[in-house]
């Protein structure tokens, strides 16, 4: 022990200045891993900030949160820029409870389809997303003309963001002439068919062609020119009333939602129904068929055995 302090004694200056440098090494060390760090995540934070600024832009109302389309990548066109812009408009106009403007900004087919009034549009469409509140929008493109729409509570305004309260819209915009007008409600739009077919004295003609984006509806007009009861179907198979696409795929109808009364027409009756398609919305899909598989002759008498059954494809 004596020979360990006679030893510290005689080094100990130095001993210090060692534990001195060795400290300050580490000091330096801790330093620069700090500053190294901070400086990272500077970097970081801007290659983030550069990332936000090429993919969102930030409208009146609206976020458009991606400059591509979600389904093809592409980048959007100067039309479609245009395009969030109406929709950036049509927004504005809610989030100020300019419940006329917004409605006026609506095609003439979104209003005849959907919301024939403008009481109609505000309660059917404006009091369930909007509920009188100011929301934050985000929009991107899903394909085409077609825009996903993401409606959220103003956290900022409210204090409180929950995941529950959002809601979803696909808007599709049209442009007639210089005017951008919208498609709501996940409506995408309609197209005229008018193609026939006959059999047994009967004819189904295909009018138009109703686009959603869960669904499709085919309006058809019947014309029973026999002297017979005849039924549409003869309820035995659900798929039995369907359309095919191009591709073969058959999509059956909503049979669950048509009345027996609308399948059912009399002798010399013509007669207008509309029926709706388990058909997603999709910009490549073509439907070339509108078939009906299992129709009746004389259903009334037989009911029971559908010796008489028959088919019309359109």
């Amino acid at each position: 022990m004596n020979r360990f302090k006679r030893w510290y004694n005689q080094n100990r200056k130095t001993l210090w200045i060692y534990i001195g440098i060795i400290a300050l090494i580490l000091i330096v060390i801790q330093l620069f891993n700090y500053w190294s760090k901070i400086d990272n995540e500077k970097k970081l934070e801007e290659a983030n900030q550069v990332q936000t600024s090429n993919n969102v832009e930030q409208y009146n109302s609206v976020t458009l949160d991606e400059k591509e389309s979600t389904i093809t990548g592409e980048k959007l066109s100067t039309s479609q820029l245009s395009e969030v812009d109406a929709i950036d408009m049509f927004i504005e106009y809610c989030n100020n409870q300019q419940i006329s403007e917004a409605y006026d900004m609506l095609t003439d087919d979104c209003k005849q389809e959907m919301y024939p009034t403008e009481d109609v549009f505000k309660e059917a469409y404006y009091d369930k997303v909007f509920e009188n509140t100011k929301k934050n929008v985000g929009v991107e493109n899903w394909i085409n003309n077609i825009y996903k729409v993401k409606f959220n509570e103003d956290f900022l305004a409210t204090g409180k963001y929950t995941k529950e309260n959002t809601k979803q819209d696909y808007i599709t915009v049209e442009k007639n002439d210089d005017t951008y007008k919208l498609n709501i409600n996940n409506y995408i739009g309609k197209k005229e068919i008018n193609k026939s077919s006959e059999q047994n004295q009967v004819q189904i003609e295909v009018l138009e062609e109703k686009m959603y984006m869960d669904y499709q509806i085919f309006k058809i007009r019947v014309k029973n020119n026999s002297e017979s009861d005849i039924r549409l179907d003869d309820g035995q198979d659900i798929k039995a009333m369907y359309i095919e696409d191009k591709n073969g795929v058959h999509y059956a109808a909503y049979t669950h939602e048509i009345s027996e009364t609308e399948l059912e027409v009399s002798p010399r009756e013509t007669k207008e129904i509309e029926i709706k398609y388990y058909s997603k919305y999709g910009s490549e899909k073509k439907i070339n068929k509108v078939v009906f598989s299992r129709m009746i002759l004389n259903y009334k008498t037989n009911s029971q055995k559908y010796n008489y059954s028959f088919e019309i494809e359109i």
